[in-house]
């Protein structure tokens, strides 16, 4: 019986120390994206998501998006993460505080790259 608890606590704390360190690396990867949104740097930004959505990150969206960025702290958009794997590649899919989903982050190279534009 001790044993079996033993595995199953084990078990819990691996599983949490894992969802900690997504929650870790979405929240520095949000926070690069917001500091690169504030100060409109457009290109850097881009660079931040997977290449089939580089193109829709553009002036635009990121000038009416600069707009609504006093309205969000990181913590009102990183509330919760889920970790998957998607066709052999690392998944985060963040939550915001009101329950939606913002983005999901896709690991490339040991990189994370935001895989929808979350802000418009």
């Amino acid at each position: 019986m001790k044993s079996r608890i033993f595995v199953i606590v084990t078990a819990l704390i691996a599983t949490l120390s894992l969802s900690a360190d997504a929650k870790s690396a979405a929240r520095a990867e949000i926070g690069r994206q917001l500091e690169l949104l504030k100060k409109g740097e457009v290109d850097k930004l881009r660079l931040r998501f997977t290449q089939r959505q580089r193109e829709r990150v553009t002036a635009d969206k990121v000038k009416n998006a600069q707009a609504e960025l006093n309205n969000y702290t990181l913590d009102d958009l990183v509330a919760s993460v889920i970790e998957d794997t998607y066709r052999g590649q690392k998944t985060i899919k963040i939550k915001m505080k009101n329950g939606r989903t913002l983005t999901t982050l896709v690991q490339q190279g040991g990189e994370w790259y935001a895989d929808t534009i979350w802000f418009r």
